[in-house]
């Protein structure tokens, strides 16, 4: 099992909050709710000279979305916070999905050749 970034791993098995990363994280659900995107996020994270999970000195952008998406960050961050995100990443996806429930990523662009309807 990998230890989510925010956490401490103690003798007894349980994890533990790490101050330090756990500030990390209420700011990254900070900023996201405040309208920035993922990208910004990370450039954010570069600026401030925060290195990622893995020791790099920059984030990814999959990094950051899987860090919003992780139930675990609730210790931190709290409920109301964490369904927040969730709520404000679902607005923000541009995938539509079918009557059949299948995620289809909706047409932005017309090409000019089509004729238009």
């Amino acid at each position: 099992m990998r230890v989510p970034y925010g956490f401490n791993l103690t003798a007894l098995g349980t994890m533990e909050i790490k101050e330090t990363e756990s500030e990390t994280v209420r700011m990254i659900f900070d900023y996201y709710l405040a309208g920035a995107s993922l990208g910004k996020v990370v450039d954010m994270l570069y600026a401030k000279q925060i290195p990622s999970p893995t020791g790099k000195a920059k984030w990814t952008r999959a990094a950051v979305d899987h860090l919003l998406s992780n139930s675990k960050y609730i210790a931190i961050i709290g409920l109301e916070s964490y369904m927040n995100v969730q709520f404000e990443k679902a607005a923000r996806c541009n995938i539509d999905y079918d009557k059949a429930g299948t995620p289809r990523k909706e047409n932005r662009y017309a090409s000019p050749a089509m004729i238009q309807v």
